[in-house]
């Protein structure tokens, strides 16, 4: 693909998915990864979804640092890190065409689940904390997508948005530290340094440009109705992604 169309492509997405989590405090991941997939394949494109996810994550953490809620985001941290480990090396031997599908009916099932999460029962103490840490480990490991299922923890336990907006940067920001290393020492990275550095950087020129957009439209727009933006992006991308896998595994 030409370099130019991949740099106009990722500055776009990255600064719409930086909008979406600016304000909804997740979404970036439903709107980005897709794309990222069908731009690089299904292991690099995840792996350019956990890097500028964890960028996007560093730059909010600092507005939102009074309101994060550390116990939670160490309960969920310690709870995903085995799990990351797991997924990326059952994963790392899986064919492209058969991991396109994988991951696009994931990302499917992520939009369907963020959706039925209003009408989850109320949940309370630690186990609930845990299990969704565990889940949220193999999603960002696998699709990185974890955001569904914290919001859907975040309204199942009446978790307060300011602080559930606070605490998922940490938690995005730990998972990613993890993923990233891993991925690369395991031959996910960039096939092609020069495309890699400009998609890095037109990355990082995104998530500007979406965070200060965020700032200026944050009072026009609610986080429900970013999510549901993230949602029906993410649902296009996905199907694109199966679509992909499909063509590749009857061709």
């Amino acid at each position: 693909m030409d370099l130019a169309l991949i740099v106009i492509a990722v500055l776009g997405i990255a600064a719409i998915g930086s909008v979406v989590q600016s304000i909804a405090g997740m979404g970036f991941g439903l709107v980005a990864t897709p794309v990222f997939v069908a731009l690089f394949g299904p292991t690099e494109g995840v792996l350019w979804g956990n890097i500028v996810g964890m960028t996007t994550s560093a730059a909010l953490l600092f507005q939102k640092w009074r309101d994060i809620d550390w116990n939670v985001a160490i309960r969920f941290t310690v709870a995903s890190i085995p799990v990351i480990f797991a997924t990326v090396f059952l994963t790392k031997d899986i064919s492209r065409p058969v991991l396109n599908a994988v991951i696009g009916a994931i990302m499917l099932v992520m939009v369907a689940f963020a959706v039925m999460a209003p009408k989850l029962p109320k949940v309370e103490g630690r186990l609930p904390m845990y299990i969704t840490g565990v889940l949220g480990g193999f999603l960002s490991a696998s699709v990185s997508q974890a955001g569904p299922v914290m919001a859907a923890y975040a309204r199942a336990s009446q978790w307060p948005q300011k602080n559930f907006a606070a605490t998922l940067q940490v938690y995005f920001l730990a998972m990613n530290f993890v993923n990233i290393p891993l991925k690369l020492s395991v031959g996910f990275g960039p096939k092609d340094s020069t495309i890699g550095w400009a998609t890095f950087i037109a990355a990082l020129v995104g998530i500007g440009v979406g965070t200060e957009v965020a700032r200026r439209v944050a009072q026009r727009i609610t986080p429900k109705q970013a999510r549901t933006f993230a949602m029906a992006i993410a649902t296009v991308g996905a199907s694109w992604v199966i679509v992909q896998g499909i063509t590749g595994l009857i061709s």
